[in-house]
């Protein structure tokens, strides 16, 4: 059974780990809040996914330190952050990116999505990611003819700004239930398993840009 544990700042994310321990009894779930028992440096994590809930004051190499398989994944939980220290984490390249805001049914997926071996990044997050990649990689982007309907473009331009298919949806003057369609069939045509791929090859391939 694969070994969850997360590095908690809040009673919350301790109430959270307990919920999805008990919804899901193929990981083996556990939280340590490092407020009430104090930085985790001296202690050995024996885990295969460590999910780290970001704060001021924590301190990533000290935790990291105390890892004592190098296979061991490693996300990070992000609430408050600036946008450049937001770059700097992508930049390190972990195996998971986080919202603090996520519902229990999107940890449990991105939870699943890393072990099956893919890098996971919330939607949320991702402007930021692929606007610091366009800033580096600055060309002119172009749309290939065939692969995607006008409508799929304008949608899919959507997910890269970080909208939810009900902003979409809205903005587009389409029904939600048009737009998750249309998700579903951009999601198909691009092979990519969720919005957060679809959004990221779009500007690997310069495809899209953001403003």
């Amino acid at each position: 059974m694969k070994k969850v544990t997360v590095i908690s700042r809040s009673e919350m994310m301790d109430n959270i780990c307990r919920i999805l321990s008990e919804s899901i009894n193929y990981y083996n779930i556990e939280s340590y809040n490092i407020l009430k028992h104090g930085q985790i440096s001296k202690q050995t994590l024996d885990t295969d996914l460590v999910i780290i809930e970001l704060g001021r004051d924590t301190n990533l190499e000290e935790i990291l330190s105390g890892l004592s398989n190098s296979k061991t994944l490693i996300a990070l939980l992000i609430k408050k952050i600036t946008v450049e220290d937001l770059k700097k984490l992508f930049q390190m390249g972990f195996d998971g990116y986080f919202h603090g805001r996520m519902e229990l049914i999107e940890i449990k997926l991105a939870i699943e999505s890393i072990f099956e071996g893919g890098q996971y990044v919330h939607p949320q997050l991702c402007p930021v990611l692929m606007s610091d990649y366009i800033h580096k990689n600055s060309v002119k982007e172009q749309k290939p003819t065939g692969i995607l309907s006008e409508q799929e473009w304008k949608i899919l331009e959507g997910i890269t700004n970080g909208k939810k298919n009900s902003e979409i949806a809205q903005e587009l003057y389409l029904s939600s239930y048009t737009v998750n369609n249309h998700v579903s069939a951009i999601l198909r045509k691009l092979n990519v398993a969720d919005r957060t791929s679809a959004a990221l090859k779009a500007v690997k391939h310069n495809w899209l840009t953001i403003p």
